[in-house]
């Protein structure tokens, strides 16, 4: 009684979440209006820390993002312009990689849970072995039926945080 208990329960689980990433599908455009960035370099850089990236650009171009489900995980590619990797949520806290195409021997390495109705992923970028970025992303759904999207980015040279508003692309 107890093994089908079990069983049941954690068929439940998997449905709820399942069901419960749904809403987070489908393609999606910024909206350009509700953007907020905002970059700040650090002083204290370590000695030998990575090159600061470029300026942003004064306007960030976006194109329409992608999010798909694949049995129990999300797959996103689109974003901003010119990135083509597709990246992966997995909600059961499972560890991920996905390779980076644009940025030779790179990869996302993440980790993604529930918390208080946000998808919370916390991610770090490696090159060649040797993590150069970390950082923080929520996922939710709004009451008006947006996607909101926050980003918190830390790098040895700069910490940036970014906040999205994507509202659903008419098909």
């Amino acid at each position: 009684m107890r093994i089908l208990s079990a069983g049941l329960s954690l068929l439940i689980t998997c449905t709820a979440n399942a069901q419960s990433l749904q809403p987070f599908t489908g393609t999606w455009k910024v909206d350009p209006v509700k953007v907020q960035e905002k970059a700040t370099l650090l002083n204290d850089s370590p000695a030998g820390a990575p090159e600061t990236p470029p300026p942003s650009p004064t306007e960030h171009k976006y194109t329409l993002e992608k999010i798909w489900q694949t049995g129990e995980v999300l797959k996103i590619s689109g974003g901003e312009a010119g990135t083509t990797a597709v990246y992966t949520i997995d909600p059961s806290g499972k560890e991920v990689s996905d390779p980076i195409p644009d940025a030779p021997g790179s990869v996302r390495i993440a980790t993604t849970s529930w918390s208080e109705g946000k998808l919370v992923t916390k991610w770090k970028m490696e090159r060649n072995g040797e993590e150069f970025m970390h950082g923080t992303d929520e996922h939710r759904i709004t009451p008006e039926g947006a996607l909101l999207l926050i980003r918190n980015i830390e790098s040895p040279r700069h910490h940036a945080e970014v906040r999205l508003t994507l509202e659903k692309a008419l098909q």
